[in-house]
């Protein structure tokens, strides 16, 4: 118990240190969160896009098909 006290306290320096490794953690954390997050609002924007330049070949191709 003694060499975990004083593992925690880091030679006096451990109030100093530990916030900073739970600020820095709960930062890494919120940017993975905030990355999946964009990817998926990427990924379906991405995927509207597809359809709707899919959907706008196919009536240019009904239009063709139309007038020949």
């Amino acid at each position: 118990m003694n060499q975990l006290t004083t593992f925690m306290s880091m030679s006096g320096y451990g109030q100093f240190i530990w916030p900073a490794f739970g600020i820095s953690a709960i930062l890494l954390v919120g940017i993975l969160i905030h990355s999946q997050r964009f990817l998926r609002h990427t990924e379906k924007e991405l995927l509207t896009q597809n359809s709707q330049k899919n959907k706008l070949e196919v009536a240019e191709d009904i239009k063709n098909e139309t007038k020949e």
